[in-house]
C-alpha cells in the first residue's frame, strides 16, 4: 500500500510545507516504499522540485525530490517508523508592473520556405562585417570574391541581387559595398525563382530586405546610386 502525503501549511504570505508525519510501516502491506504528493493548500497547485527528507527520529535516513507533478517516491525502506520532512518553502508574491518590454533578436534565425531560405539578421550576422558584402560570406551557399567583390550563389556567379524585392541598375558588387550591415533586416536566398525573373538566365536571386528607417523614398530608376549617411539615407530603385 502506498501513502499519499498532502502536507501544506500557510502562514500569512509564507507558504510553509513542513511535515513531521510518522509513517507506521507496521501497518503497511508493502513497507518498502513511500509515495507522496506536495501541493499548495491555497491554490491547490502541485509543487515540483521540493526536497524530501526521510528521518528515523532525528537521524537522516534518505531523501528525494518531487517531480514536475509534485509527486515523490522513496524506495527500499526497512520495516521501521519514519518521519517525512518536506522542509520549508517561502513563496511571496511580489508583482511588478512593466511599462514595456523590448524583444531584441541576438542570434540570426533561418526560415525554410518552398521557394526560398530567409535569414533573419541577428547580432552575430551583423557583427560579421560593416557592409552587406562582408556579411554575405557568413551565409551558407553565398560567396563574395575578396578581389572583385563578385557574388555567387551555390558556386554560380549568375545571380541577381534585389533590394526590398526591386532590382537596381548598379552592379551587385558595388551595391553590396554601399549597404551597411546594420540596415539589413533579412536576406532571402531564392534558389527557385518564378518565371517573371527569367530563371533560365540565373542561378538564383538574393533579396536584401532593409529596415524601414534605413531608406527614404523609392522613386524612378536608380540614377544616383545608393546613398547611406548619418543624416541622409536614400535608395532609388527601378520598378
Amino acid at each position: 500500500m502506498q501513502i499519499i502525503l498532502l502536507l501544506v501549511w500557510l502562514f500569512g504570505t509564507l507558504v510553509s510545507m513542513q511535515a513531521q508525519t510518522s509513517v507506521k510501516t507496521s501497518l503497511l502491506e508493502n513497507p518498502r516504499s513511500i509515495t507522496g504528493k506536495v501541493f499548495d493548500k491555497t491554490s491547490s497547485e502541485v509543487l515540483p522540485y521540493v526536497n524530501i527528507i526521510l528521518k528515523e527520529g532525528d537521524k537522516f535516513v534518505t531523501g528525494g525530490i518531487t517531480s514536475e507533478k509534485g509527486v515523490f517516491q522513496i524506495k527500499n525502506l526497512n520495516l521501521k517508523n519514519y518521519n517525512v520532512d518536506i522542509g520549508t518553502i517561502a513563496l511571496k508574491e511580489d508583482p511588478i508592473e512593466l511599462k514595456g518590454v523590448n524583444i531584441i533578436s541576438e542570434k540570426s534565425t533561418t526560415e525554410q520556405k518552398i521557394d526560398r531560405k530567409i535569414i533573419n539578421g541577428g547580432k552575430d550576422l551583423i557583427s560579421a562585417g560593416a557592409t552587406a558584402s562582408e556579411i554575405m560570406n557568413n551565409i551558407p551557399s553565398v560567396c563574395v570574391d575578396p578581389q572583385t567583390n563578385a557574388i555567387s550563389l551555390r558556386g554560380n556567379a549568375n545571380v541577381r541581387v534585389l533590394i526590398d524585392g526591386k532590382p537596381s541598375n548598379i552592379d551587385a558588387s558595388q551595391l553590396l559595398q554601399q549597404i551597411p550591415s546594420a540596415s539589413i533586416k533579412q536576406i532571402e536566398l531564392i534558389t527557385n525563382p518564378s518565371g517573371k525573373y527569367n530563371p533560365e538566365e540565373m542561378s538564383g536571386i538574393i533579396n536584401i530586405v532593409l529596415y524601414k528607417n534605413s531608406k527614404i523614398g523609392l522613386n524612378g530608376s536608380l540614377k544616383n546610386g545608393v546613398i547611406f549617411g548619418k543624416h541622409q539615407k536614400l535608395i532609388r530603385l527601378s520598378t
